[in-house]
C-alpha cells in the first residue's frame, strides 16, 4: 500500500506544480509591470487580457468606497495603468486594458467605480469598448450615463456614432436627447446627418439647438434648410444658436470649396434681421466666398453706423480675393464720403498691395484731415522711394498729419528710401532738409554719417542742430573725432551744446570705456574757452580712468570756470570712481555751490545700482548724510539709505526722526527698511524700536499703519526667537 500512496502523492504534486510554475505573478507585481515600474514579459493577447483582469479585480473592492481616502489609491493606480497601456507602440496593451475595463461595467459594480472605469475608457477605448459604453447609456445612475456619453463622444471608432444615434432614438427625455445630440455634433460624423436633420425640426428648444449646431459643425449643405427653418423658431437663445449654426455651416462650406452655396447663406443672413455679430460674420464670409462682384454688398454695409460692423467691412475688404480686387477697391476711394474713404484706405493699407499706392498719393490732398492722415499712414506701409518727397513735404508742414508723416518716413521699407532722404538733404528748402535729417535719424541709417557731419557745419543753426542730434542717434564711434572737432570749432553756444550731447550719445554705444574717451580727451588737450568746458562735461558723463585723471587735473586749473566745469563733471560721473573726489570737495570747497554740487553728486553715485554689498553702500551713504550740511541733501542721503535694506542704514536713519526738517523723510525710510529686514531675528529688536518711534512722531496715517504692521511682525519674530523655558 505504501508504494501506491507515494505514487499518488507524487502525481498530485506534479498536477498542481505545473500550473503554479506557469501562473501569472501576484496582482501587486502585475501592477508594477503595468504601471511601468518594472519590465513586463512578452504575453499573448489572451494572456494580457487575463493579466489586466486579475490586476483590476484586485483593485476593485475599494473602488466604490464612499470614503474618498480609501477610494483614491486604487483609482489613481488604475489611472496610471490606463496611461501606461495607451503609450505609443503598445496597441496590444491598450486593447487588452480597454477590454478588461469594459468587462467590469456591470450592475454589480458600484456606480462610483463604473464612472471611474468609464473615464479611463474615455481616454483609451476604441471599438472594443463601444458595446459596453452603449449599454452604460441606459444606466440608472446619472453620473454613469453622462460618463458613457462623453466616452462615446471622444471614441474614434465609427461604431460610437451608431451607438449614440440608437440612444437618441430611444431616449425619452429632451435634456438627455439634447446631450446625446451634442455628443454626436462634436464627432462631426456624416453618418449622423439624417438624425440631425430630423431632430432639427423638434419643438423642444434644447433638442433643436443641439441638432442645428451639429448640422453647422458637420458642414453638409443638406443642413442649410433645417437650420434656416430654425432661425425664427423658439426662444431668443435658440434663435441665436441657429444663427451661429448658419454661420458655422457657411464657413465650413467655404473652407470645403463650395463657395457658391456658402455665398447664398451669407447673403440670406445679411438680408434677415440678424444680430450685429451675425451680420459681421456674414460680411466677412461674403468676401471669403465671393469675389470682386460682392464689393457693392460690402460697401452697402458701410452705411450702418455700428463701429463693429464697419470693422467687419474692413476685414471683408482685406479678404476680398480676385486679380482686380485691389484696383476695384481703390477706384471707390475718390468720390466716397469721408467715413467710407477712411475704411477703404484702411483696408487697402492692410492688403499690402502696392497697386493701391496712387489712391493714397491722391488722398494726401483730401479736404478731410482724418482722410489725409490715413493716406499718409498708408504711404508708410505701401510707399517706396518715390513717395519720400511727398512725405517730407507733409512732415515739414504744421498739420495734424505732420507726426504721421514722420513716422511713415521712419517705417517705409523699400530700396532707395535712404538715398532719397540723402538727396533731399542736399536741397535748398531748409524745412525739407531738416525733415530729411530727422528721417535718417529715425531710420538709424549709419551710412548717412558723412553727409550729417557736413550738415553739422551748415550755415543754418537749425540744420546744424538736427544734424548733430542725428549723429548722436546713429553715428559709429569712429565719428567721435569729427564731432569733437565741430564742438571745438563752433562759436555758437547752441551748436556746441548739441555737439556735446552727440558726443555723449555716440560714446555710450561703445562698451570699452577707455577707448571711447580717447578722442574726447585728445580734443580736450588743445581746447580752450567754452569748448574746454563742454569737453570736460563730456568726459565726466562717459567716465573711465583716463577721463577721471583729466578732470582731476582740471580741478587744479587757475581758471575758476575750468574748476567749476571739473566739479560739475565729477558730479555727473557714471560710477563711484569719482566718489572720493566728490566727498573731499563737499568737505573743503570754498563755495556753498560747489559743496552742494559735490555732495549731491556723491549721493547720486552711491545710489547707482551695482554689485556692491548693501552694507557697503549704506556705509557710504551714512558718510554722505554726515557730510551734508543742508536738509535737502541730507534728505537725499536718507532716501538712498531707504533703498539699501541694511540694519546699519536703519540705525543711521533713526536719529533723524528727532530732527524736524528730516523726520518725515526719515520715517518713510525707517518703515521701508524695517519692512525689508524685520524677518531676521538679529534685526527684530532694532526694527521694533524704530517702528515705535515712527508711530510716535508721524502724522501720516498710512505710514503709521505700515509701521504698526512692521512692528507687529518684529515682535512676533522676537517672540519666536525667545528660548522656551
Amino acid at each position: 500500500m505504501r508504494p501506491h500512496c507515494i505514487a499518488i502523492l507524487a502525481l498530485t504534486i506534479t498536477v498542481w506544480a505545473a500550473p503554479l510554475g506557469a501562473a501569472e505573478p501576484e496582482a501587486a507585481e502585475l501592477t508594477k509591470e503595468f504601471t511601468g515600474e518594472k519590465p513586463a514579459p512578452e504575453r499573448t493577447p489572451e494572456q494580457l487580457e487575463a493579466a489586466y483582469a486579475k490586476m483590476l479585480d484586485a483593485l476593485m473592492p475599494d473602488m466604490g468606497n464612499e470614503d474618498p481616502n480609501k477610494r483614491s489609491g486604487p483609482t489613481r493606480t488604475i489611472e496610471r495603468i490606463a496611461f501606461q497601456a495607451s503609450r505609443p507602440g503598445a496597441e496590444a496593451d491598450r486593447a487588452a486594458c480597454s477590454k478588461a475595463l469594459a468587462a467590469r461595467l456591470g450592475p454589480d459594480v458600484p456606480p462610483l467605480a463604473r464612472a471611474w472605469l468609464i473615464r479611463m475608457l474615455e481616454r483609451i477605448g476604441r471599438a472594443e469598448a463601444v458595446a459596453a459604453l452603449e449599454a452604460a447609456l441606459a444606466d440608472k445612475d446619472e453620473n454613469v450615463r453622462e460618463s458613457a456619453r462623453r466616452a462615446l463622444q471622444k471614441n474614434s471608432a465609427k461604431e460610437a456614432t451608431l451607438a449614440l444615434i440608437k440612444a437618441v432614438a430611444t431616449s425619452d427625455t429632451p435634456p438627455w436627447r439634447a446631450a446625446l445630440l451634442n455628443a454626436i455634433a462634436e464627432r462631426r460624423d456624416p453618418a449622423a446627418l439624417d438624425t440631425l436633420v430630423k431632430e432639427a425640426a423638434s419643438d423642444h428648444d434644447g433638442v433643436r439647438t443641439a441638432a442645428v449646431l451639429g448640422l453647422g459643425k458637420l458642414g453638409d449643405k443638406a443642413g442649410a434648410a433645417p437650420i434656416a427653418a430654425a432661425l425664427a423658431k423658439g426662444s431668443p437663445a435658440a434663435k441665436q444658436a441657429a444663427v451661429d449654426a448658419y454661420l458655422m455651416l457657411a464657413d465650413a462650406l467655404t473652407a470645403a470649396g463650395d463657395k457658391r452655396t456658402a455665398l447664398g447663406l451669407y447673403k440670406k443672413l445679411i438680408a434677415t434681421d440678424a444680430p450685429p455679430f451675425a451680420r459681421c460674420g456674414a460680411i466677412v464670409g461674403i468676401a471669403r466666398a465671393g469675389g470682386v462682384d460682392e464689393l457693392p454688398a460690402i460697401l452697402a454695409a458701410l452705411a450702418d453706423p455700428d463701429a463693429t460692423l464697419q470693422g467687419a467691412c474692413v476685414e471683408a475688404l482685406c479678404r476680398l480675393e480676385g486679380e482686380n480686387a485691389t484696383a476695384a477697391i481703390a477706384a471707390r476711394v475718390e468720390g466716397a464720403r469721408p467715413a467710407v474713404k477712411l475704411v477703404l484706405l484702411q483696408a487697402l493699407a492692410r492688403r499690402g498691395d502696392k497697386a493701391a499706392l496712387p489712391a493714397f498719393v491722391a488722398a494726401v490732398e483730401d479736404a478731410d484731415p482724418a482722410v489725409r492722415d490715413q493716406a499718409v499712414r498708408g504711404l508708410g506701409i505701401l510707399g517706396d522711394a518715390e513717395v519720400v518727397p511727398l512725405l517730407l513735404r507733409v512732415a515739414a508742414q504744421a498739420s495734424a498729419a505732420q507726426e504721421t508723416a514722420r513716422r511713415s518716413l521712419e517705417s517705409v521699407r523699400a530700396d532707395g528710401v535712404d538715398k532719397a532722404l540723402l538727396a533731399a538733404l542736399e536741397g535748398q528748402d531748409l524745412k525739407l532738409r531738416a525733415e530729411a535729417i530727422r528721417g535718417l535719424a529715425a531710420r538709424r541709417f549709419a551710412g548717412a554719417t558723412p553727409a550729417l557731419l557736413k550738415a553739422a557745419e551748415d550755415p543754418d543753426g537749425g540744420i546744424r542742430a538736427e544734424a548733430l542730434k542725428a549723429l548722436g542717434a546713429l553715428a559709429p564711434t569712429e565719428a567721435i573725432p569729427a564731432v569733437a572737432a565741430v564742438l571745438v570749432k563752433t562759436q555758437d553756444d547752441g551748436t556746441r551744446n548739441e555737439a556735446k550731447e552727440a558726443l555723449v550719445n555716440i560714446a555710450r554705444r561703445d562698451l570699452d570705456v577707455e577707448k571711447r574717451s580717447e578722442a574726447v580727451l585728445k580734443a580736450l588737450e588743445t581746447a580752450s574757452g567754452p569748448a574746454r568746458l563742454s569737453l570736460l562735461n563730456v568726459a565726466g558723463r562717459i567716465g573711465g580712468d583716463k577721463s577721471l585723471a583729466a578732470v582731476r587735473a582740471a580741478l587744479k586749473d587757475q581758471d575758476e570756470k575750468v574748476k567749476d566745469a571739473a566739479i560739475r563733471a565729477l558730479a555727473e560721473w557714471p560710477d563711484t570712481a569719482a566718489a572720493p573726489d566728490l566727498l573731499e570737495i563737499a568737505r573743503t570747497a570754498a563755495t556753498e555751490t560747489h559743496q552742494v554740487l559735490a555732495i549731491r553728486g556723491y549721493i547720486r553715485v552711491c545710489r547707482i545700482q551695482s554689485n556692491r554689498p548693501a552694507a557697503e553702500t549704506a556705509k557710504m551713504l551714512i558718510v554722505g548724510l554726515e557730510t551734508a550740511k543742508r536738509p535737502d541733501e541730507k534728505r537725499q542721503a536718507i532716501s538712498g539709505l531707504a533703498e539699501t535694506r541694511d540694519l546699519t542704514a536703519l540705525q543711521a536713519v533713526v536719529p533723524c526722526l528727532e530732527v524736524e526738517a528730516l523726520k518725515e523723510e526719515a520715517a518713510h525710510a525707517a518703515v521701508r527698511i524695517g519692512r525689508d529686514i524685520w524677518n531676521h531675528a538679529a534685526n527684530a529688536e532694532a526694527v521694533k524700536a524704530a517702528m515705535q518711534k515712527v508711530i510716535e512722531i508721524t502724522k501720516d496715517d498710512r505710514l503709521r499703519k505700515q509701521a504698526q504692521e512692521t512692528l507687529d511682525r518684529a515682535q512676533q519674530k522676537l517672540k519666536e526667537a525667545k528660548p522656551a523655558k
